[in-house]
């Protein structure tokens, strides 16, 4: 049996432990890699944050962590391209956070306060959501553990999620106008930049709040014709403009529906997955890149595991891009 934590976290054990196809210990399994002692002295952190409580569409998403979870198993830590396992990155699944579903307040108090302990001890978070919401508590708990500094946003979506409500409530759909407006000292519009905003997804009054806020908006069209490595060149100037850190948020639907179908908008105008992996790498292996999430990942409405297979080699790109960093 794994020993106590030794921390106070509000933490469960991962919803499922994957222990298939550990294989070989040279295989490098990223299952097996991901296995957790219980301490925290780590670089980075697999964590799921399985809430889909504001999710006003087509729920599912509180799914997400343990279908990447049993994807992982499938995958290993070893770069083929080039030749280097990430074996000496301290990695580890540290399980869920605790969520009631119904009680979004709560819920969000503890992805912030385990966010902000886990980038106060200079480890990365990975967090696997879970619908969009969780954005305003995951940022928000990097705000925390960097009081009083500006923090940047790289921000990969189908749809801006800058609501004031949705039907009324609040909703997957709010997270970054709520940090934009309760948290305005350190979140500001100039370092926020939204890639993949897809057409005949969105409407011209937040188009125009994002104009107001000066966030930069980059669209699936303006992505397909100038490239992915010209819209990163962008989020990165604007996200490290004056900040000390920055984040990223990948929500699953800005990727093209025939490799992301297990999500709540499936989008067949997105963008191609490989490229936002490669994304992933290269904005991990910034200095400045404090942790990242990938939410909206519905196993109930996937096929074949592709939208979990794709987020897990989303994860381990993201963690390569930090090893890439130490190395």
């Amino acid at each position: 049996m794994r020993e106590p934590p030794s921390h106070a976290l509000p933490l469960s054990p991962p919803g499922i432990v994957v222990n298939l196809l550990k294989g070989d210990p040279a295989e490098h399994r990223a299952n097996s890699w991901l296995e957790w002692d219980g301490t925290l002295d780590l670089d980075v952190a697999f964590v799921g944050a399985p809430f889909d409580g504001a999710s006003t569409v087509r729920p599912g998403s509180r799914h997400g962590p343990d279908a990447v979870r049993t994807a992982l198993a499938f995958y290993t830590a070893h770069s083929t391209d080039t030749g280097r396992p990430m074996s000496d990155l301290r990695a580890a699944d540290i399980g869920d956070i605790t969520v009631t579903v119904t009680d979004k307040p709560a819920t969000f108090a503890r992805i912030t306060e385990t966010i902000s302990v886990l980038v106060s001890r200079g480890i990365r978070p990975m967090v696997i959501g879970g619908d969009h919401s969780i954005a305003e508590a995951t940022i928000g708990g990097l705000c925390d553990a960097l009081p009083g500094r500006r923090i940047g946003i790289v921000h990969f979506d189908a749809h801006h999620d800058l609501r004031e409500a949705h039907f009324g409530a609040e909703s997957s759909g709010v997270p970054f106008r709520n940090l934009l407006e309760k948290r305005p000292d350190q979140v500001r519009g100039k370092n926020l930049t939204q890639i993949g905003i897809a057409d005949f997804c969105n409407t011209p009054v937040h188009q125009a709040y994002a104009a107001e806020k000066g966030v930069t908006v980059i669209s699936n069209l303006a992505v397909r014709r100038d490239g992915t490595d010209a819209a990163i060149d962008v989020a990165l100037a604007h996200a490290t403009d004056g900040t000390d850190a920055f984040w990223i948020s990948v929500d699953v639907d800005a990727i093209d529906q025939s490799q992301a179908p297990g999500t709540a908008a499936p989008n067949p105008f997105g963008l191609d997955g490989r490229d936002v992996a490669l994304a992933l790498r290269r904005l991990a292996a910034d200095p400045r890149c404090a942790g990242a999430e990938i939410v909206e990942i519905s196993p109930p409405l996937d096929v074949n595991d592709m939208t979990s297979n794709l987020g897990a080699v989303l994860a381990l790109n993201f963690f390569y891009g930090v090893y890439q960093r130490k190395a």
